[in-house]
């Protein structure tokens, strides 16, 4: 018994032997050299990257793409350890100079030392993002290096944020980083309403299964969309998307991903003030619609206030809110430019709504108000509800000899109500401006057949 057992712990002796001996042959092929050793080769690696470019790199940053856009960076890394840089991020475009460093401890990382444009992501003082600014860095973990682009994170943000830096392939990248930054920040311009931009910005996905138009909700402060789709039910689906723009077009970050497709890069069309995808056969496109996408029920709450009869108000001096487009506020800045060489100017103006159609003559009026002039009033018909939840009111003349003789001041304005098309009127809690906040219920009217034109007020 005892020789049977000694054979046997033998023989498990030199198995244990054999197995411990392959193993040590497996670290020494993949644990050659120190992890120190391979950060540091890699960090060298990375500085060579960076510097190896003559004209620089193009730098597309999202610093968090769940709650802003982001911006498109120049830069020019030299063997100094300097880097020259501009950006988009505003209108000072001038090419600074500043240091670089690549480091490495835990990780590799990309290091801007000293200030430049990149630190304007990070201002806690930029107005409107107070405290935050756009939660940007200036120190980025070096992630990987792919198809020629050098990728980057912000640990901070390792999952939202990204900045990739590819070959600019200038021949001069003094003259061209200036020129595309310039150029893409002109094109963010494009997203944004003018006097005769209409006020329903939406995105119109066209696809086998027909079309989708959802609401953009788009702020132009963060350059982030936050699109709803509601069905006729009621149901509300949302995306979200930041948005980066380039000199031709725009990038969403995350990509917009809708039944099976995804949308990432779009192309300004300057023909229909459009920014268009296209994939496989199907089309999303980001434009300034004749038509909202969708109508509230709302008209029909407002047709029960006050009895039916409530009362709008609209005046300028109470501050401004976005809501009011800027095709009214056109209107009401040519009057009074118009006016302030009399010493007059607008006040404000009402609508005397009624929704119990009784057949009588003015049942709805209009009163625009001025400082240093008598009020102007118009008969409109009674308010009635159309089936697509638009409403109507049409206008019936002046109440009065002086409203007669100077209806061209107000002929905008009674166009603007006087929609044939009809109006939207859509509810919006308590009043707000940039300067002023009310409990009492907010509301904004759009025109149909002047789409450029929604006004913001109260009622009182």
């Amino acid at each position: 018994m005892k020789k049977i057992n000694i054979k046997k712990y033998g023989l498990l002796i030199v198995l244990l032997l054999a197995l411990f001996s392959c193993s040590n042959d497996d670290t020494t092929e993949l644990f050659d050299t120190a992890p120190a050793e391979r950060l540091a080769q890699r960090n060298s690696e990375l500085l060579n990257l960076l510097t190896s470019e003559s004209q620089g790199y193009k730098a597309t940053y999202f610093t968090k793409n769940d709650e802003f856009g982001g911006f498109t960076f120049y830069m020019k890394f030299n063997e100094n350890g300097t880097v020259d840089m501009t950006s988009d991020f505003n209108s000072e475009t001038e090419i600074q100079t500043s240091s670089f460093d690549v480091r490495f401890g835990t990780t590799n990382e990309l290091i801007f030392t000293t200030r430049n444009h990149i630190q304007k992501v990070s201002d806690p003082l930029f107005d409107g993002l107070i405290a935050t600014g756009y939660k940007g860095t200036s120190v980025f973990q070096y992630f990987n290096f792919e198809d020629g682009k050098i990728i980057f994170k912000d640990v901070r943000n390792r999952n939202t944020s990204s900045l990739v830096l590819e070959p600019t392939g200038f021949t001069n990248f003094e003259a061209e980083s200036v020129q595309k930054a310039e150029a893409s920040l002109a094109q963010r311009q494009n997203i944004l309403p003018k006097p005769t931009s209409s006020v329903f910005q939406i995105l119109r996905i066209e696809n086998g299964g027909g079309v989708s138009n959802f609401n953009l909700n788009y702020d132009s402060l963060r350059h982030y969309a936050k699109p709803t789709l509601t069905s006729d039910s009621g149901e509300v689906s949302e995306l979200a998307f930041g948005m980066l723009f380039t000199e031709t077009g725009l990038i969403l970050s995350p990509a917009l991903e809708f039944e099976g497709q995804t949308y990432e890069e779009f192309t300004y069309d300057v023909a229909s003030n459009s920014y268009i995808s296209t994939v496989n056969g199907t089309t999303a496109t980001i434009l300034f619609a004749d038509w909202p996408a969708y109508i509230s029920p709302n008209i029909f709450n407002i047709a029960q206030l006050d009895g039916g009869a409530p009362i709008f108000l609209y005046r300028p001096s109470l501050g401004a809110n976005s809501l009011t487009s800027v095709g009214h506020d056109a209107i009401i800045d040519g009057l009074n430019d118009f006016l302030g060489g009399f010493g007059i100017s607008v006040f404000d103006y009402i609508f005397f709504f009624d929704f119990d159609d009784n057949g009588q003559i003015c049942e709805g009026q209009f009163r625009l108000r001025f400082n240093g002039f008598p009020d102007l009033n118009y008969c409109f018909s009674a308010a009635t509800i159309n089936d697509d939840r638009t409403f109507n009111v049409t206008f019936q003349g002046p109440l009065d000899q002086d409203s007669l003789d100077f209806q061209f001041l107000a002929q905008d304005l009674i166009d603007f109500f006087n929609s044939s098309n009809g109006m939207v009127g859509e509810l919006h809690g308590g009043f707000e401006t940039d300067s002023a906040r009310f409990s009492n219920l907010s509301v904004s009217f759009a025109s149909l057949d002047s789409p450029n034109l929604r006004v913001y007020g109260l009622f009182f």
